[in-house]
């Protein structure tokens, strides 16, 4: 009796687990679905893979991150259309695609994202590191994304993306020798 009793706890244990249950988390304006946390992981994605495309010197990928008539702004100047995007990050990095000796890379954080159905906001923040003179790894400049994203095909992309640099690493000056 005491087994079957303890096998009845189990199973009903077991079912409860297997019920789908909405997921529940609380931001500062109410709770969220499951399905919204899912759209916010897939653009968390997005904005990862931006960073790390763009260092593999993956830029046909990197472009296509971009809807057709997306924009982008920044250091690099303004480029409206994915072939304009591809067409401004090849005449930055080359079109080789071969990735420099000495590679730098992006490191994305701080990032807030908003959905609304098919279309989202991002905000977070990049840092690119770069080998320094010796050899160590410094920062090389740092700022922020802000982004407007919109759902096509199933597919996060970024309608527009502009990025501010707020840090630029500058070598210190050579030492002047005393006379």
């Amino acid at each position: 009796m005491m087994k079957q009793a303890f096998g009845g706890i189990l199973l009903a244990a077991g079912l409860a687990l297997s019920v789908p249950v909405p997921v529940q988390a609380q931001s500062g304006d109410g709770a969220i679905s499951a399905a919204e946390l899912s759209d916010r992981e897939q653009i968390r994605t997005l904005l990862l893979n931006y960073g790390r495309y763009l260092d593999a010197r993956q830029l046909e990928d990197y472009a296509n991150l971009f809807v057709e008539e997306g924009a982008w702004e920044g250091g690099f100047g303004v480029a409206e259309g994915r072939a304009a995007i591809l067409a401004m990050m090849q005449e930055a990095f080359g079109s080789s695609g071969e990735v420099p000796e000495n590679p730098g890379f992006h490191v994305m954080t701080n990032m807030i994202v908003d959905t609304d159905g098919d279309t989202a906001t991002a905000w977070s923040r990049w840092t690119f590191f770069m080998k320094g003179a010796d050899g160590q790894a410094v920062v090389g400049s740092a700022g922020r994304y802000e982004d407007t994203l919109v759902r096509r095909d199933g597919e996060w992309k970024f309608l527009r993306r502009k990025t501010t640099s707020d840090i630029y690493y500058r070598p210190a000056a050579e030492p002047e020798v005393a006379k």
